[in-house]
């Protein structure tokens, strides 16, 4: 089925009383991912995030996720992916932000990112859809404007990994020795520093995995033919053959986890 606002607009309309039975005590329930950066298309699914005081237990929590349950596979049936309700105390997320704000960048590995979970984009560009204590409302303060201490940090980190690499001998002897496996993982890890320090020179949060160059787009600090050049970058020969490079990947994962079965 075709993927609209308005199909989007209900399922979270049918969701919220089953999200509400899970908070004990202050909550907030917002959106994230893609829908909460505004760019979301008919393949994006739905992230909601559950953030309370504390959550129902025992018998409870059992009669509060059998309807979770229900409500994913219902909208599962008719077109439209929940991508769970992702739970977490407002006392984690508080603690979690001081880190940040202060400096420490915080970045939590989780299996679902390619660079880590990255908690102030999250909470920055989430889309509030009920917070009737000020919870998200309050951390979205916190956030505006960007955090000096952060910035700082930042580019310290990523910045100082973009000079250290400009001057190694050994990445300019593997590219003459074309060793293509060293060069995909560094070329990767380079593109994602220098959107690191043009997200903190732009005062951008860092968007996550996905649409680095849509956000790109919204520099205003930012090198000319910046898209052009890193996917130059990336993918040196032929953009067109992203798809069958995405094969072959899955098809080497599958033999792997074949290798690891039979060990």
């Amino acid at each position: 089925m075709t993927d609209t606002s308005e199909k989007v607009n209900k399922l979270i309309e049918d969701c919220l009383p089953m999200i509400r039975t899970f908070p004990q005590g202050k909550y907030t329930i917002t959106v994230g991912g893609s829908r909460g950066k505004q760019l979301s298309d008919g393949s994006s699914d739905v992230d909601f995030r559950l953030y309370a005081d504390d959550f129902v237990k025992g018998g409870e929590w059992d009669k509060c996720f059998a309807e979770y349950k229900r409500r994913l596979d219902y909208w599962a049936e008719n077109g439209l992916i929940i991508d769970g309700v992702w739970m977490r105390k407002i006392s984690e997320i508080d603690a979690a932000l001081d880190k940040w704000i202060s400096g420490e960048l915080d970045v939590t590995p989780i299996e679902w990112t390619v660079w880590g979970y990255y908690l102030p984009t999250d909470i920055y560009c989430q889309q509030i859809i009920e917070d009737p204590y000020d919870v998200a409302a309050d951390w979205k303060k916190r956030l505006t404007p960007y955090p000096e201490k952060m910035k700082a940090a930042i580019l310290k980190k990523h910045l100082g990994r973009l000079k250290y690499w400009k001057s190694d001998y050994h990445y300019k002897n593997k590219a003459a020795r074309k060793d293509i496996v060293f060069l995909a993982s560094l070329s990767a890890s380079l593109v994602h520093d220098i959107m690191q320090v043009l997200c903190a020179l732009n005062g951008m949060y860092f968007p996550g995995d996905g649409h680095n160059l849509s956000f790109a787009e919204h520099f205003s600090v930012i090198p000319d033919d910046f898209a052009g050049r890193i996917e130059a970058i990336l993918y040196p020969e032929n953009p067109d053959k992203l798809a069958k490079q995405y094969a072959a990947a899955i098809e080497m994962i599958e033999d792997i986890e074949k290798i690891v079965n039979g060990l």
